[in-house]
């Protein structure tokens, strides 16, 4: 266990005792714990109950907005949580949660997503700034919404991100005082248990290509739509499957994207539960994934492990977090884009071998007991300073 700082006494006095294992009190931005995005929500989870799970000694305390106070959203054994009464993300972050560390809440640090609050004593996960390197993947109201990202992350005592790619990527555009630290990131525990059922659609094994992800003109949906229809692989009977939910910028105008779906080559489905994406990750001849940028890239990392052909952009986190299991192309050409997947069903068809699955060659980039001890470790050392500071 990571030595940090002991017992705080009632009325917040620096009295705390340095021992062999010791505990730490965090208070957790938990925003996301009951709605929002998939991914975030998902990351957010994952942490909280591996945290309590690798350090059972530790109090977390989440601070989860006021108007779900009365939702059935469970948590973990032994965890707390306050209500937060601000409307807006950045604004809970920036002003509300520190103020616990003024008021003798006994904290010993703030664990934060995306935004982040200006105190030594906060550590926050950024999950990417795309908004910085390609402002034209989102709208002006994005944007505006997602600069507080940066001006935050400026003032608050430890960054951490999810790539070694996305690290550079933050460092490049923001003026971080100290390195910017990487955590990886596991699988979904609820997608890795869930007992695969086939989705109430006329889909058949190996009948069908397979893209998972939030709709927004970054996944570069209309190249993957043409790309598919150009190859001839697919049509009503061999679909592309599109899993996901629009957000943000989406070019849903395109000529092919309207082609594929009216001829029925192309079939949409806003969402599927676990059950019914690990089917389909399972079952589909091909999954496709050519987004032009990610902070991360989850889904053919999932689709990998469970055995997936995968083709996927030729971009550099994506080959960092799948490495030899995958096939890659330019993401800009359709014509290649085509090929590949002529090519990659060609050769499924004939018998030849996929790219190993990611179980097998345990390439993900991270799990989560490595992503908490990461987080912990940060946190253990902004907790130690503040020690340092109050016993001067």
């Amino acid at each position: 266990m990571v030595p940090t700082v002991a017992q705080v006494t009632s009325h917040g006095e620096a009295d705390r005792e340095r021992d062999g294992d010791l505990v730490v009190r965090i208070l957790v931005d938990a925003f996301w714990w009951v709605d929002g995005p998939y991914s975030n929500r998902l990351v957010l989870r994952e942490i909280v109950g591996r945290w309590r799970s690798a350090f059972p000694d530790d109090e977390l305390v989440l601070a989860i907005p006021s108007k779900w106070s009365n939702s059935e959203a469970a948590l973990p054994a032994g965890v707390e949580r306050i209500p937060t009464r601000m409307r807006r993300h950045p604004t809970i972050n920036a002003i509300e949660l520190p103020r616990y560390l003024r008021k003798g809440r006994d904290f010993d640090a703030i664990f934060l997503q995306n935004f982040g609050a200006p105190t030594s004593s906060a550590a926050v996960l950024v999950h990417d700034v795309l908004f910085q390197s390609n402002p034209e993947w989102f709208t002006t109201i994005e944007r505006l919404y997602l600069s507080a990202i940066p001006f935050l992350a400026k003032r608050t005592g430890r960054v951490l991100t999810t790539t070694r790619q996305e690290a550079e990527r933050v460092s490049a555009y923001n003026s971080i005082s100290s390195e910017v630290g990487v955590t990886g990131l596991g699988l979904s525990t609820t997608l890795l248990e869930a007992r695969r059922r086939k989705p109430p659609y006329p889909l058949e094994a190996g009948g069908f290509l397979l893209t998972v992800g939030r709709l927004n003109i970054r996944k570069n949906l209309a190249n993957t739509i043409a790309a598919a229809l150009e190859s001839g692989a697919v049509s009503e009977r061999f679909p592309l499957v599109v899993v996901g939910q629009r957000s943000g910028r989406f070019s849903e105008s395109s000529e092919s994207v309207r082609s594929g779906v009216a001829s029925g080559a192309v079939r949409f489905i806003e969402f599927a539960p676990d059950e019914e994406l690990r089917w389909l990750y399972e079952n589909c001849a091909l999954f496709c994934f050519l987004s032009l940028g990610e902070g991360y890239g989850l889904p053919p990392v999932e689709a990998a492990y469970f055995g997936a052909r995968v083709l996927v952009s030729d971009i550099p986190v994506l080959r960092e977090n799948l490495g030899d299991c995958a096939e890659y192309v330019d993401p800009h050409d359709v014509s290649a884009i085509s090929n590949a997947i002529a090519e990659l069903l060609a050769g499924t068809a004939r018998g030849q071998g996929s790219a190993p699955p990611l179980r097998a060659e345990g390439a993900i980039t991270g799990d989560w007991d490595g992503t908490v001890e990461t987080i912990r470790t940060a946190i253990a050392e902004l907790a130690d300073r503040k020690l340092d500071r109050l016993s001067r």
